[in-house]
């Protein structure tokens, strides 16, 4: 839980997120890398020799309080820090200061480019131990600052921040829709968030307005161009059945505390549970199949476009690729930067996406669609990346 003094809050850490040795690393690395570790090296430039175990004794003995300047740096210091957390607390009303404080925090773990900077360490420490300048106490900080670069990554803030799917305008008809006031539809999928282990059933219901369905027969059913697509997708974003299967699936998501990728895998699922069609005679709108739990590799990629789109922030970012012809299309989701390339997709404005298509299988003499991920086929290029906002 997290809680409000004076409208800053609370920074918590949940297990799952942290791991006890992945925090101690991040403690180390600040503690030993920014300080220790550049001191001993200048001693050891500065002297040209291991420092005599007297001279680590006068240090402890000057940090105890015994040299007065010591104790006058140090009162110096506190002053300075006290001061900084007084004024902090002062103007705690700036959104921006109370953003950047938590930004610190959220980033005390290493950035990929400071864990290559840092593998110069034992460039520098190899020759100090073979000309005899570098003693014990230098190679146990070394070793320290090292393990802790094995085990520190980014740590993110727990609770994160809260993320309300439901506008205020559309609250009170999600309320009904989610009380099963209408045309109910059930859906059941199985789902494996660690994909090693036996995949968990889930279930969930919603009611759909009739009346809505019936505007739905109204619109222009063209699905070609670019435009087309956007508009397929975008026109469903703020439905309140679209909403409200979104607020339904977040509860699971929370209460199972998934991160952002295991609740997008566990969107896909439940879009695999839908039936394959592919003799469709007009393309569906997300509103339709999600109702009819059915339709084409394209319907079920509006549909799951549309869906991460409501869910927001909770999920990665999801882009719609189409091939050179623009007859078939895909997903791409963000977050593959840190994955081998032969899991890469493609790159799209400075990002790199997993890539997603459909394949068609049968389970039980019923066409289902199954999720593929893979690397972009050659056929597919030159590929047309849209972002729908």
């Amino acid at each position: 839980m997290a809680e409000r003094v004076r409208g800053l809050r609370e920074v918590l850490y949940d297990p799952h997120d942290v791991p006890s040795p992945v925090f101690a690393g991040t403690v180390l690395w600040v503690a030993l890398f920014f300080f220790p570790l550049p001191l001993l090296l200048f001693i050891h430039w500065w002297l040209h020799q291991q420092p005599e175990t007297t001279v680590w004794l006068r240090l402890v003995s000057a940090i105890t309080g015994l040299d007065w300047r010591v104790a006058v740096a140090a009162a110096v210091t506190s002053g300075i820090c006290l001061g900084l957390a007084f004024w902090l607390i002062r103007n705690l009303a700036d959104p921006n200061l109370i953003e950047f404080v938590q930004s610190i925090t959220d980033r005390a773990g290493l950035e990929r480019w400071q864990r290559e900077i840092l593998w110069i360490a034992p460039a520098v420490i190899v020759p100090l131990v073979l000309f005899r300048k570098a003693g014990i106490i230098e190679l146990a900080l070394l070793a320290g600052v090292e393990s802790a670069l094995a085990a520190t990554k980014r740590i993110e803030r727990f609770p994160r921040k809260e993320i309300n799917l439901v506008p205020a305008d559309l609250a009170a008809e999600v309320e009904q829709l989610r009380k099963l006031q209408g045309d109910v539809v059930t859906y059941s999928w199985s789902f494996a968030p660690i994909p090693e282990r036996q995949p968990e059933t889930f279930s969930l219901q919603i009611a759909f307005n009739p009346s809505r369905l019936g505007e739905v027969e109204q619109r222009p059913r063209q699905r070609e161009t670019e435009s087309d697509w956007i508009r397929f997708i975008r026109t469903d974003l703020g439905t309140p059945e679209v909403v409200a299967l979104a607020a339904a699936l977040n509860e699971i998501h929370e209460e199972r505390k998934w991160t952002p990728f295991q609740r997008c895998r566990n969107v896909l699922a439940l879009l695999e549970s839908f039936d394959a069609d592919e003799t469709v005679e007009k393309p569906k709108f997300a509103l339709e199949t999600f109702y009819e739990r059915c339709g084409s590799a394209g319907d079920i990629i509006v549909a799951a476009i549309t869906l991460l789109k409501a869910l927001k922030e909770t999920v990665p970012e999801v882009v719609l690729v189409m091939d050179r012809d623009r007859r078939n299309v895909g997903l791409g989701i963000a977050g593959a930067e840190d994955m081998p390339e032969s899991f890469q997709g493609f790159t799209f404005s400075g990002r790199t996406y997993f890539f997603v298509a459909l394949r068609m299988v049968e389970v039980d003499g019923v066409k289902k669609w199954r999720w593929s991920w893979q690397p972009v086929p050659e056929r597919w290029h030159p590929i047309t990346v849209l972002n729908v906002g």
